[in-house]
């Protein structure tokens, strides 16, 4: 079992949105047994994106659909115990997928899970900013020091700037013994919005708009096969009704 996060303690750089089209591209492409929990209250907008999906497509069956559970009590004891009950529930989960706030303090859930070595695969979304790449070095040396694999890739990436500065800071990465991706996901506002005519969600837990992610921003897809391991090889299982 695998445990990944797609995480930032900066606001707004898409995380849920990461998390999200992760399980569900795990779930619902790869046919992997996921689960994922939503630690970001009190809005827990993971949740409230499933429900807003069921309201709009009520033929959907959730028994179907891979479980996406609220977390409320984030206290120590709470969260040591969520530890225990993935442990024993690793011969039946392929990969839990955890979307926490976005803040890195002491007592937050995402740095407990970090210290008691939960989390296998952290992945950390950065934008073309000076103060936002240096906080996004200094997040994923923490949590190399408790021995998580990271992966950074540049998001919200407009395509304005010289190819030259991308790869100038790839090697900056490199040489502080960072895995940074050279899969970069494009600016898309459509993706953050609720639904289209069809009620269909981009942002979705019941299906991955397979077509419309690669229309939009083929980058994820790739992105996504680099963390999990697939990149290309013949594990992974395409939908054929979703090419």
């Amino acid at each position: 079992m695998e445990v990944v996060s797609f995480f930032s303690a900066k606001g707004g750089t898409g995380k849920t949105t990461f998390n999200l089209l992760f399980a569900s591209y795990l779930s619902y492409i790869c046919k992997k047994r996921v689960l994922m929990l939503d630690f970001d209250g009190p809005e827990y907008n993971a949740l409230l994106t499933r429900k807003r999906e069921l309201a709009v497509n009520k033929d959907v069956d959730e028994k179907e659909l891979y479980p996406l559970e609220m977390v409320n009590d984030r206290s120590i004891n709470s969260v040591n115990s969520l530890a225990k009950r993935l442990d024993a529930l690793k011969e039946h989960i392929d990969y839990v997928i955890m979307d926490f706030g976005g803040s890195f303090e002491p007592t937050d859930a995402v740095c407990q899970m970090a210290k008691a070595k939960v989390l296998d695969t952290v992945v950390i979304p950065v934008e073309m900013d000076g103060m936002a790449i240096s906080s996004a070095k200094s997040l994923a040396k923490v949590f190399q020091s408790f021995g998580q694999r990271t992966i950074l890739f540049f998001n919200k990436v407009h395509g304005k700037e010289k190819p030259e500065l991308y790869e100038a800071l790839d090697e900056w990465f490199a040489k502080n013994d960072l895995n940074i991706s050279k899969n970069r996901v494009k600016m898309a506002i459509s993706l953050k919005r609720d639904s289209d005519s069809d009620g269909m969600f981009l942002r979705s837990s019941i299906c991955f708009p397979k077509k419309d992610i690669k229309a939009i921003n083929p980058a994820i897809i790739n992105l996504f096969d680099e963390v999990v391991g697939y990149e290309g090889q013949e594990q992974r299982q395409d939908a054929k009704s979703g090419d």
